[in-house]
């Protein structure tokens, strides 16, 4: 310390202070580069980190204010879905499925008037896989129908008043001539829901 004190006795007066003055300057910038900058940078991340919890704080909490709205649409929809599986043919298997299909329709033309003389299974798509839920098509013939009303409401009953979803597509209507319906036939497919229980 003493070799020091010495060292500086020897400069002038005019480099003592621009000594001192250069000793204080990177003083002040080590002291800034070592603790006031990064004193302050963690004031700014600590600043984005509230500011980003805060943002995730108001999406939690809208989330948790619109609860009672979403549990409300989530039993409305399991009611909704509960009435239309009654709509659904439910049966164990496939088979099972279309022989129900073909029953329906065959009670249907029957309440109207009319046989169903040939019901062919056509095909499946499968829509859901839990519930297992397929698409069953069959393929219908009916002859000798008597009158334009009983076609009529034949269909009208396979697609609004049965109580299983039925679709019809494909419908042909062959007549024996151009101004009757009596002894007309019909084919068509028909298209039904099914949930089938026991996949195979």
């Amino acid at each position: 310390m003493e070799k020091l004190v010495k060292l500086f006795d020897r400069f002038k007066t005019k480099e003592r202070i621009l000594l001192i003055i250069a000793f204080i300057i990177l003083f002040t910038l080590s002291i800034d580069r070592i603790l006031v900058t990064p004193f302050f940078r963690s004031i700014r991340e600590t600043k984005e980190q509230l500011e980003m919890q805060k943002k995730l704080l108001g999406r939690y909490y809208s989330f948790i204010s619109l609860k009672d709205h979403h549990e409300r649409l989530l039993t409305e929809l399991e009611l909704y879905y509960a009435d239309l599986q009654e709509k659904f043919l439910v049966e164990d298997t496939e088979s099972l499925a279309f022989a129900k299909l073909h029953e329906t329709v065959s009670n249907i033309a029957r309440k109207n008037g009319l046989t169903v003389s040939r019901s062919t299974a056509l095909k499946k798509e499968v829509i859901n896989n839990s519930p297992y839920l397929v698409a069953l098509s069959v393929n219908i013939e009916v002859y000798e129908i008597n009158s334009a009303r009983d076609l009529q409401n034949f269909l009208y009953d396979v697609e609004y008043k049965n109580d299983k979803i039925l679709f019809i597509d494909n419908l042909r209507i062959k007549t024996l001539g151009h101004d009757t319906i009596r002894g007309a036939t019909i084919s068509s497919t028909l298209t039904a829901i099914a949930c089938i229980e026991k996949r195979l």
